[in-house]
């Protein structure tokens, strides 16, 4: 396995246990964010032909990074507007609050 597979995996699992594990909202969407560059990681790594990386794969990773990172601005944006209209970024306090 290369190094950049290997990294990949791990931004995946770092990703996941930011999902699965935390109550921070802001922490929970980076979390989103590690895991979309992990895949996109994976993507080139197994696109790639031996020592050259094919173009598909790079454009695919790309598109991956991209949409990703537009899909974060989104979560983002309405995490501000959760924190306005409830005080806290705690999912379990929002999950309490009714109204």
């Amino acid at each position: 396995m290369s190094q950049l597979c290997i990294l990949s995996v791990v931004l995946v699992a770092v990703g996941l246990y930011g999902v699965l594990l935390k109550r921070n909202l802001v922490k929970v969407v980076l979390g989103i964010e590690l895991m979309v560059i992990g895949v996109a990681g994976l993507v080139v790594v197994v696109g790639s032909g031996g020592s050259s990386v094919a173009e598909v794969s790079q454009t695919i990773g790309l598109i991956a990074v991209v949409g990703g990172a537009s899909v974060v601005c989104l979560m983002i944006v309405t995490a501000v507007r959760l924190y306005e209209k409830y005080g806290t970024l705690d999912i379990r306090e929002m999950r309490r609050l009714k109204g």
